[in-house]
């Protein structure tokens, strides 16, 4: 090499190793709007947050994978979210005692540091301002479907997502396996949008196998355990899951026209808006596409938003109720193609970046914030909400209970996360006793077509299918009609289910 070579190669290092450290800086912000974020959420998580909060707190503490003391399960919708949580939760020891709830927060703060890190990278490969990493974390942390699921695996998609573009616009092969290893980890139907992202990233079709090979490196030791020690790969919720298949008339199908007739428009809008500007940015890019005019580094948006809607679609098949969280891969994915593909068409309409990545951001952020109107600070409970009870309610009526039934098996009411949390003792249903949950595997295997019920049976082959279910000693009422005079009783008042009682009752043969 001639001296001027060196002198340039040393040159473009420098400048590669300046950028870096940019785009790091970005995680400062990210790291500060989750802290605001979760502070506004932290006392109104939802109660199937608390599922995960079990199981990540008894691992944390017991290296036991379930989600009451007396028996294993494998219940746990996305693996690895309560892998994360459970090492945030062993480091929160330092202040004493495990703290699962601020385990969270310390995870949910460092998922989105890394989120807009990413977000950073995306906006340098494609040619826009970084400062549209401000727009990623608005648009994520002001969607509803998101802010009202923390302690879900909502963070860890909308992070791992954002994280598998990054690697797919820089051609990154190995680290896009590793991503989509994580992802299918988070929740499999992630392997959706992982697949469509895949087939349509001109870089990944160069030494085809490498991203594979990767993912299944990340993704195949767990899925392996669990189906040795648990008797099946995947976690037993999708058996559950598909067998409740609405809420009446309400499906994931219908479940966003559902929410707008029930009165939460603005929420919807703020899903729903950066994800049809996502839908126009795939539709533009696709016709440029098709003229062969669209930029090798471009193509991973497009496979991100229609990833999303695959990832839809694929849920409108299944046929599961419109569990809020439910929209969040689909709404994310295409929520993040909108906000490239919106900075895309400023750049070349010449419009300032910064202002435009600014001003999306604001409004998103002011939308937020409307929607949070009336709900506390912190929120007794989230935008989106349908429990039985608040959260605060649950854990003092769990906290009591702990203390009555001690060690004694007791029957749940009919939601169970958040009483069980706080009770940490052995609260029963088709989540935390697997003598319960096969007898849902069963029936959906007697339910399922001939393709589907070959490849239940197969993941099932190691299921001990003659476990049977805990005996209760207690059973925790839910009524609107009173409870039987002498009984330990509490009073519930949730804006879904109105003013309620809860009551602990002796089980009598």
């Amino acid at each position: 090499m001639t001296a001027m070579g060196e002198v340039q190669a040393v040159g473009v290092g420098e400048q590669s190793e300046r950028r870096r450290t940019t785009d790091a800086w970005w995680a400062v912000p990210g790291a500060l709007v989750a802290a605001a974020v979760f502070y506004v959420a932290h006392r109104g998580l939802v109660d199937d947050a608390y599922i995960t909060l079990s199981y990540a707190r008894n691992v944390a503490e017991h290296l036991h994978w379930g989600m009451i003391p007396a028996v294993e399960s494998n219940t746990a919708t996305s693996p690895l979210n309560v892998m994360m949580l459970a090492v945030a939760t062993w480091l929160t020891a330092v202040t004493g005692e495990l703290q699962p709830v601020l385990g969270l927060g310390i995870l949910t703060v460092a998922l989105s540091a890394a989120m807009a890190l990413w977000a950073a990278q995306i906006a340098r490969r494609v040619n826009v301002s970084a400062t549209w990493s401000l727009a990623v974390l608005a648009v994520v942390f002001a969607n509803p479907f998101v802010n009202s699921a923390l302690g879900l695996e909502v963070i860890p998609i909308a992070a791992f997502l954002t994280g598998l573009t990054a690697q797919a616009v820089a051609g990154r092969r190995i680290a896009f396996g590793v991503l989509a290893g994580l992802l299918v980890l988070t929740r499999p139907d992630l392997g959706i949008i992982v697949a469509v992202m895949y087939l349509v990233t001109p870089a990944m079709r160069r030494r085809f196998w490498v991203a594979p090979l990767a993912a299944f490196a990340v993704a195949l030791p767990w899925w392996m355990f669990s189906w040795y020690h648990f008797g099946s790969a995947i976690p037993t919720t999708l058996v559950i899951k598909t067998l409740q298949k609405s809420f009446g008339d309400a499906t994931f199908g219908n479940g966003l026209w559902k929410m707008w007739q029930a009165g939460t428009v603005l929420p919807v809008l703020l899903a729903v808006v950066p994800a049809v500007i996502g839908l126009v940015a795939v539709i533009g890019m696709l016709v440029v596409g098709a003229r062969r005019r669209l930029a090798a580094e471009h193509w991973p948006l497009v496979g991100l938003g229609l990833g999303g809607l695959a990832e839809f679609g694929a849920y409108c098949l299944l046929g599961v109720p419109p569990y809020h969280w439910y929209y969040v891969s689909s709404t994310v994915a295409l929520g993040v193609t909108g906000v490239f593909g919106l900075a895309l068409a400023l750049h070349r309409g010449r419009v300032p970046q910064i202002g435009g990545a600014v001003a999306v951001s604001v409004a998103l952020a002011v939308g937020a914030v409307v929607s949070f109107a009336g709900l506390g600070m912190p929120w007794k409970h989230p935008v989106i909400f349908g429990n039985w009870a608040l959260p605060q309610e649950y854990i003092a009526i769990g906290t009591e209970v702990g203390e009555l039934v001690g060690e004694s098996i007791v029957k749940a009411p009919p939601e169970i996360g958040t009483v069980a949390f706080a009770c940490d003792c052995n609260v029963v249903d088709v989540f935390s006793d697997p003598g319960i949950t096969v007898e849902s595997i069963e029936q959906r295997i007697d339910e399922a077509g001939p393709v589907v019920k070959w490849l239940l049976e197969l993941n099932f082959s190691r299921l001990d299918r003659t476990q049977e279910p805990l005996t209760p000693a207690y059973w925790l009422a839910w009524s609107r009609d009173g409870f039987p005079p002498g009984l330990p009783a509490w009073h519930t008042n949730s804006p879904w289910t109105a003013p309620a009682t809860m009551y602990l009752e002796p089980v009598r043969d």
